[in-house]
């Protein structure tokens, strides 16, 4: 190397040491996976590989073409591709880089893309043009409390925003703002400070970091961002479980709403063999979380393997040939629950012999003959149903069916015993080595959906009994999967 490549290079290394002090942003580079053994775990099967950056196929499906190695992994770049148009969840574990993402956005964001150093953080991180204004305009960011915000999100903002920002109280227990040169602004609030601290003018965006206790600060602060047509931004670590946080974005599937999740395993900046022992005390749901920032119930959830990414998918038409049955799930006053099952031995829609939980009819306060008519009227343009499986306790109402409407029922398989049928249902939901369940419910299914999310074990009652509640889709889906395993068994024996 001569002189004058060597003078060369230390004017580029000058140039950027200048843009790193005066536009830091333009210089933040997200990060995605790369190929290499990223579980932290000692018997981790996964090929060494060749350390070099995922190609990113589609959600979260990445591939390394060099060492032809395609898997399931996570991006704090893609984090932000496709955000729903009013509120986006990226939830995420512990050192995924959640806080670092979203304080980058809130400076992009309220700089505009009009500003040298956004336009240039949009094409180092292949960003879309779109996702940022052009315009500046006001970011408001919200921390849990105003010491978490002078702890850990203005020290964030800090690292991104220009060198010539005037700050005011930034240093102070109390609502912070920070000016950019062309107009631009950031506010910071306290979550803890309360929702009529969050009204006042229309703001482009809202980045809330953690979660709060409810959702009365989130909601006020969706209605700031009606106006100029902004969103909200939620960066979080589910550790308080099904929350408000869960019934905004997972619970319902509402329109201009996403979500998607982050692990600080996949972070290339991070060594994940320490991260994984750094939670190894934990239970398994906790590590789930803190790991991978999975919404879990801390408290001896029974489906632990419900995942609605997994198990919930959009409905399609049932074939006119398909093997179809029903349960039912008897009530009046607690909810009477009607199932419909189609079973996809050939792998047609999914993996080979699965389930999918296509209707659902659930309701209080009918009367059998009621509801067992509602259950045909739903019946009448499906395909002829197998059988119909039926709570054996229900005796009553099982012959009521039969005699009065000639809806002829099995009675549930008593004798398998609630831990076990509940234990086939475990056995279905969990992913196989093809990477898919065998047990699927369409999202036009919200009661059970909800109760796979919330069966808890009883703690009084002992860890093999559940507790009585949120239970009257499970115990449907449960007597046909425990009919289904003792009719394939016997079946299986006669051949």
């Amino acid at each position: 190397m001569n002189k004058r490549q060597l003078l060369r290079m230390y004017e580029q290394q000058q140039l950027l040491l200048t843009i790193q002090r005066n536009h830091p942003l333009a210089l933040a580079r997200l990060w995605s996976p790369r190929c290499e053994r990223w579980s932290g775990k000692k018997d981790d099967d996964r090929p060494v590989g060749c350390g070099e950056p995922m190609e990113h196929l589609h959600t979260t499906r990445f591939k390394c073409s060099s060492c032809n190695i395609e898997e399931n992994r996570t991006s704090q770049k893609h984090a932000l591709i496709g955000m729903g148009s009013e509120a986006h969840l990226i939830g995420g574990g512990n050192r995924a880089g959640k806080t670092d993402l979203g304080a980058q956005l809130a400076v992009a964001v309220a700089l505009g893309s009009n500003d040298w150093s956004v336009q240039q953080w949009l094409e180092l991180n292949d960003l879309p043009k779109d996702l940022v204004q052009e315009e500046p305009s006001t970011v408001w960011c919200v921390a849990l409390s105003y010491g978490d915000s002078i702890e850990y999100v203005r020290p964030k903002l800090d690292k991104y925003m220009p060198r010539s920002t005037k700050k005011s109280k930034w240093n102070a227990q109390d609502r912070a703002t920070a000016s950019f040169e062309n107009g631009g602004k950031i506010v910071c609030l306290s979550y803890e400070a309360g929702r009529k601290k969050f009204q006042g003018q229309g703001v482009k965006l809202v980045w809330i970091d953690e979660e709060g206790k409810d959702d009365q600060v989130f909601m006020e602060c969706l209605m700031r961002t009606i106006d100029l047509g902004g969103r909200v931004i939620v960066t979080a670590t589910p550790v308080d479980g099904l929350n408000w946080l869960f019934d905004q974005f997972v619970e319902e599937i509402r329109e201009g709403y996403s979500r998607i999740q982050i692990s600080g395993l996949d972070n290339p900046w991070i060594d994940s063999v320490k991260l994984r022992r750094t939670v190894q005390h934990m239970t398994e749901t906790m590590q789930r979380t803190r790991l991978f920032g999975d919404f879990v119930s801390q408290e001896g959830l029974v489906y632990d393997e419900f995942d609605p990414r997994y198990h919930v998918v959009k409905p399609f038409d049932i074939p006119k040939d398909g093997e179809i049955y029903r349960a039912i799930d008897f009530g009046v006053r607690n909810p009477w629950c009607t199932l419909w099952i189609y079973r996809d031995r050939s792998g047609l829609f999914g993996a080979d012999d699965s389930l999918y939980v296509y209707r659902e009819y659930y309701k209080t306060n009918r009367t059998t003959l009621e509801n067992g008519r509602e259950t045909i009227r739903l019946s009448q343009n499906d395909p002829r149903c197998l059988f119909t499986v039926a709570d054996s306790a229900g005796k009553d109402a099982r012959l009521i069916l039969a005699r009065e409407l000639g809806v002829s029922t099995k009675p549930s398989p008593k004798e398998l015993g609630m831990v076990t049928m509940i234990g086939l249902v475990k056995e279905r939901l969990m992913i196989h080595a093809d990477g898919k369940p065998r047990l699927f419910v369409f999202n036009n299914c919200p009661a059970l959906i909800q109760e796979l999310r919330k069966y808890r074990w009883s703690k009084t009652k002992g860890k093999d009994q559940p507790m009585k509640q949120d239970d009257h889709a499970l115990d449907a889906l449960r007597y046909a999967i425990g009919f289904l395993s003792r009719y394939d068994r016997l079946n299986h024996k006669r051949s």
